[in-house]
């Protein structure tokens, strides 16, 4: 058979009028990869092929194929043209209250068919099980006994007023944060928080920038408003300011995660924090500051909000309780700029009214009570003792094969793969092991050389992290791997269990 004979035939539906031949031929592509007319695996036209078949110039399709090789539907094979992805990004993304899985490929990261609980090393999820759910259950009872017409009808379009002011006042103490009630809108989570941004601000084709590797429900969230993906280098400072700048000089907007890079982890240093204040200023670019597990610091300074910095009063700060607290909670915030605020609660309102007052009246009690921060310093101390007892038992027994870097923050940590071994291999070899594997190149727009994992830590008991690690190097042939732990090699970690 020839190689022409086995390309899969493109049958592209006719041009919307205004659209341009380059998002006519992206479009149709996509679309036919996400309704399985063109299938994982299949060979794609070539570009002069296609090119010749509807009378294009093949420096569009070459564009265009390069697009969506960059975005990972499509990949190329040496001598044997291009072919559709065996894994695309949707197989990895969320849509609403979803996100991607990597075990297996093809579930969504939170779809109901996942186990509870969660499975070494899923970076995810905090320690639902520790949450003081008695008190909880005690401040939901007082408000349902207490509740009023006002309460059971409905609420305001930008969230009831006793929760913005603990928001306020949280953000104020523990952030640096200075916001009044009337800025914060709150919302069901980071990703309508993200829709919503979009929805207000961009127009299909304006420019965003996006740290490489990104949050993939952002990702999911620009790519559905038809925005430009631009993807931003990230460096042990965090995004790179002049990476975006060579890339594209003038975005729409800026989504950065500063406070803890999603993927790396790492924190945008303070010279890139003002350079991109400063330089967003002059440019008229707009910020995305997504503060989504910051409140976790394990070692040197707190880190203040970008948006609690001085001249950042244009940054649209982003915080949620799903990840502090409990995921089916549902409940985040968005402290807006001024001149946003109207037009961003009357968008908030047509979008589903408003949000649901209980469990609002329910978390404002817990914080106006400072059960909140209690839970905050508790949990600090919890996932601190996670992450020493992960770093103490990859240095045991995956030294040579998986490095981990300093954990400062958050509920999960990079993890770089130094064995030579492909980060699929590896992902396939931990689940015959029963170890979930988040790789780091599904989370990519443009990078190919991040040869690592998103581990988690947060959810999982020091003898679920020992056995996790122990598995892990048995699944990764580590050479000091161990099937058995010599005694009381776990007793300095009993304190968090």
């Amino acid at each position: 058979m020839s190689r022409n004979a086995s390309q899969a035939p493109i049958a592209l539906a006719p041009r919307p009028k205004g659209w341009t031949l380059s998002r006519w031929l992206y479009e149709s592509i996509r679309d036919a990869i996400l309704s399985g007319k063109l299938q994982r695996g299949a060979q794609v036209p070539s570009t002069r092929g296609l090119a010749e078949t509807y009378g294009i110039s093949r420096r569009i399709v070459v564009d265009v194929y390069e697009q969506l090789r960059d975005e990972g539907y499509l990949i190329g094979r040496g001598g044997s043209g291009t072919v559709v992805s065996p894994q695309i990004p949707e197989d990895y993304l969320a849509s609403g209250q979803s996100a991607a899985s990597r075990q297996p490929p093809t579930r969504s990261y939170l779809s109901p068919t996942h186990s509870r609980p969660a499975r070494a090393f899923r970076p995810i999820e905090p320690a639902i099980s520790e949450f003081p759910i008695a008190t909880w259950s005690r401040i939901a009872s007082r408000v349902l006994r207490r509740a009023n017409v006002a309460l059971l009808a409905g609420g305001d379009g930008g969230g009831s007023e006793p929760l913005r002011k603990a928001i306020a006042s949280y953000l104020g103490a523990s952030r640096g944060l200075a916001c009044k009630p009337d800025q914060i809108v709150i919302v069901s989570g980071t990703q309508q928080a993200l829709d919503l941004i979009a929805r207000l601000i961009l127009k299909p084709g304006d420019p965003v920038w996006l740290e490489d590797p990104a949050y993939p429900g952002a990702i999911e969230v620009f790519r559905n408003a038809k925005a430009r993906l631009v993807p931003v280098h990230v460096d042990e400072q965090g995004l790179n300011p002049e990476d975006g700048r060579t890339s594209c000089a003038h975005p729409k907007l800026v989504y950065l995660t500063p406070a803890h890079q999603f993927g790396l982890g790492v924190t945008l240093s303070l010279p890139r924090r003002l350079d991109l204040l400063h330089w967003a200023r002059e440019s008229g670019a707009i910020l995305i500051e997504d503060d989504y597990d910051s409140e976790f610091r394990f070692s040197g300074r707190p880190v203040p909000a970008l948006r609690g910095l001085q001249g950042a009063e244009e940054v649209f700060h982003i915080g949620t309780f799903n990840k502090i607290l409990f995921p089916s909670l549902r409940l985040a915030y968005i402290v807006a700029p001024d001149r946003w605020m109207d037009a961003l609660i009357d968008l908030r309102y047509r979008a589903d009214r408003y949000p649901a007052t209980v469990p609002q009246a329910v978390l404002a009690g817990f914080m106006e009570e400072g059960h909140f921060s209690r839970h905050l310093r508790r949990m600090r101390t919890i996932y601190g003792e996670r992450r020493e007892t992960l770093q103490h038992y990859a240095e045991r027994y995956l030294r040579g094969v998986l490095e981990l870097p300093e954990i400062a923050a958050g509920l999960s940590t990079a993890a770089f793969l130094r064995s030579g071994m492909t980060t699929a291999a590896a992902v396939q070899r931990a689940a015959e092991h029963k170890v979930e594997l988040w790789p780091l190149d599904r989370f990519a727009l443009r990078r190919t050389d991040l040869q690592a994992f998103h581990l988690g830590f947060a959810a999982f008991t020091p003898e679920e992290i020992r056995q996790g690690v122990l598995s892990l190097a048995n699944a990764l042939d580590a050479p000091c791997r161990s099937r058995t732990d010599d005694a009381g090699s776990t007793a300095i970690w009993h304190a968090s269990r």
